[in-house]
């Protein structure tokens, strides 16, 4: 079960997703995040994804989803505090360097370099 709690402030809007955000949670997150575009028009959107527990392709690529339509409203996303299992797949798939994401540090993840990635064998 998906949960994702809104707050808004001046700085921008925060999501802080709980739970699975796996292919039968992907449509309340894009729903979620219609909302908050259609409501704010916020200019930063800061995704809180701490909370989340598992996270497969589907839920990935509404990351990337997320990123896009926040870039069409000419604001701007930032994946905060990723569970260390969440952040493997998002390397793993190359989504780190499409995507800014925050660590607890409050320091955006440096980007990782071709030969800090895993080779395919």
């Amino acid at each position: 079960m998906l949960r994702i709690q809104t707050t808004s402030s001046e700085a921008g809007i925060r999501m802080a997703v709980n739970g699975d955000l796996d292919v039968s949670g992907v449509p309340e997150f894009h729903a979620c995040l219609r909302q908050v575009l259609g409501t704010y028009r916020p200019g930063n959107v800061e995704v809180g994804l701490a909370g989340v527990g598992f996270l497969d392709c589907a839920g990935a690529r509404s990351l990337l989803w997320a990123d896009a339509r926040v870039r069409e409203w000419g604001g701007g996303v930032t994946f905060v505090r990723p569970a260390p299992q969440v952040l493997r797949l998002l390397r793993l798939l190359g989504f780190d360097s499409a995507l800014s994401i925050r660590t607890a540090s409050r320091v955006p993840l440096p980007q990782p370099t071709a030969e800090a990635r895993p080779r395919p064998n």
